[in-house]
């Protein structure tokens, strides 16, 4: 229920996270399980909710372990299908919990599930291809294939025009899958290497497929949203930006600040908008008035979005 209910926020909120979300190769979202998604991991945890929002069937994530330190965390992350993979930075008695995370994955694939994986290892604000791919993916694929699974593999290319403002471009792109020719030939010494070989070769292709274009908005568009865009802007900052000041003093790592920003964003301003709505009906008792917060606040939100682009 929980992962169903951020999938749907999440997709409502995206307009007002980025100006435009452009899917290539979207039937590709609809791929059924076993699947294994092999995804490069430029932005933070926001990679992991965008996959989730937009895939048809549910993701299971493979996540860092150290964000599952608190009970009720550790409870709400496993509720969003999350399971923990830990670091040596984490603590080299926490090196044998990743067999358990392993033996989950393949019982995820097992009945039919769908993983992502971020085949990078690690976390980077870039738009290059981070080499040499990791070996989970290929660890993963080999255990499934030995045991008769028909798992696949669907490498996937994320791409931000930017990692640090609201409404930016933002590319999700998915290759083809691949696998069963693979786990053909799955006693041989170089099965390891050729999943890897294929996940990058498909991922620099995708990463060169289609490049940003940046075209601003026609004069006619901006005169038009020119007053609205500015009306948003005044109302929207004694939100906007104390939160772009919290997030700054808190996020520790620039890797985390956009992710910060719109998780908060996603939460706090539905919020917000109930309230403002409330706080205007007590003090107008007027029903017709308080639709003026729920639907005008965001309608001038998306107004400055599409403006200042």
């Amino acid at each position: 229920m929980l992962y169903v209910f951020v999938k749907v926020m999440v997709r409502l909120a995206m307009p007002f996270a980025a100006r435009r979300t452009r899917i290539l190769h979207a039937a590709q979202l609809q791929t059924p399980g076993p699947l294994l998604l092999a995804v490069n991991h430029p932005n933070s945890f926001l990679d992991a909710i965008l996959l989730g929002a937009y895939m048809k069937h549910p993701v299971h994530f493979i996540t860092r372990g150290d964000v599952f330190k608190k009970a009720w965390v550790r409870k709400m992350l496993h509720l969003l299908n999350m399971i923990p993979i830990y670091r040596i930075r984490d603590g080299k008695h926490m090196l044998s919990m990743n067999e358990e995370t392993f033996l989950k994955s393949v019982e995820v694939l097992r009945n039919n599930g769908i993983l992502l994986i971020f085949v990078e290892g690690f976390c980077e604000n870039q738009t290059t291809l981070q080499l040499p791919l990791k070996k989970g993916a290929p660890r993963i694929l080999q255990a499934c294939w030995q045991q008769g699974i028909p798992a696949k593999v669907l490498p996937v290319w994320l791409e931000y025009s930017s990692f640090n403002r609201i409404g930016k471009t933002i590319d999700i792109r998915l290759g083809n899958v691949f696998g069963s020719e693979i786990a053909n030939d799955i006693q041989s010494a170089t099965s390891m290497a050729q999943i890897n070989q294929q996940t990058e070769q498909q991922l620099l292709h995708l990463c060169s497929e289609v490049p940003f274009v940046h075209q601003p908005p026609a004069l006619w568009k901006r005169v038009l949203l020119f007053l609205p865009a500015m009306l948003g802007a005044v109302l929207h900052a004694p939100l906007y930006l104390p939160l772009i000041a919290f997030v700054q003093k808190v996020n520790k790592s620039n890797v985390h600040y956009d992710s910060i920003l719109l998780s908060i964003l996603f939460g706090l301003y539905p919020l917000a908008l109930l309230v403002g709505a409330a706080a205007l009906y007590v003090s107008t008792l007027q029903w017709l008035v308080w639709p003026l917060v729920l639907l005008g606040l965001p309608v001038l939100a998306l107004s400055y979005i599409h403006w200042k682009e």
